[in-house]
């Protein structure tokens, strides 16, 4: 990605944004400039970033963008809404709240080992994922599963893992509000890894969003939200 004639420091609004309150510095770390950056360049989308430094860093309107990209401004305003939600992720606005010196000192989540937290109680737990019209009660289900792992809890194949990553799919709970449909517009993730996918998740009574579901990004705030809580409630 190009970072030349972008400024320091980073624009508190983009800071304000993601936290969706007014934010004091002294709230901040020292090296939030730095951790900004390093989410931007490593734990998001290119074009997704590259919006972002646009918008708060250059000062473009939504319009500005739109022309730039040849795409209209509803979209540039839907794609810096959805890049707020990612960075509201725990996985990366702990770079926002820690800063990366603080994350680096972290102790990594292994391949199977779950995320340190109080799981909930299965509110439906004789019922399969699809059989709960409920979206919200169903979400729940996810997390008392074992959604609040990451997805190398599933020991899915190296190439299935890479394409979820590469996605930005790295929670339980974030696979399986997805459909066959969207997980197979994925770059290199074919049916047969599909298949596999839909499989490692049915041996451990999740699945993938048959249709039934529809989550819509009311159904992915209710999902981080209650992910971002429990996760925190076992620390």
């Amino acid at each position: 990605m190009n970072r030349k004639n972008t400024t320091h420091p980073f624009p508190r609004n983009l800071i304000c944004d993601v936290y969706g309150r007014e934010v004091a510095p002294e709230e901040l770390p020292l090296d939030i400039d730095e951790s900004i950056m390093y989410v931007l360049d490593n734990m998001m989308p290119e074009r997704d970033a590259f919006i972002l430094i646009l918008r708060y860093m250059r000062n473009m309107s939504n319009r500005e963008i739109a022309a730039y990209y040849g795409l209209s401004s509803a979209r540039i305003h839907q794609i810096i809404y959805k890049a707020h939600r990612q960075l509201r992720h725990p996985s990366r606005f702990k770079y926002f709240k820690d800063g990366c010196a603080k994350v680096a000192q972290e102790k990594p989540v292994l391949p199977g080992e779950q995320v340190p937290t109080a799981l909930p109680a299965d509110p439906r737990p004789d019922e399969a994922l699809a059989d709960i019209a409920d979206v919200n009660i169903r979400v729940d289900a996810i997390m008392a599963r074992g959604g609040l792992n990451r997805i190398e809890w599933l020991g899915l194949p190296m190439r299935a893992y890479n394409c979820l990553v590469t996605s930005q799919v790295e929670n339980v709970w974030q696979l399986c509000l997805l459909s066959p449909a969207a997980l197979l517009q994925i770059k290199n993730l074919g049916v047969g890894t599909l298949v596999i996918i839909q499989e490692k998740l049915c041996a451990l009574n999740l699945g993938l969003d048959d249709g039934t579901m529809g989550a819509d990004d009311q159904t992915w705030d209710y999902a981080a939200q209650r992910y971002t809580a429990l996760a925190m409630s076992g620390r």
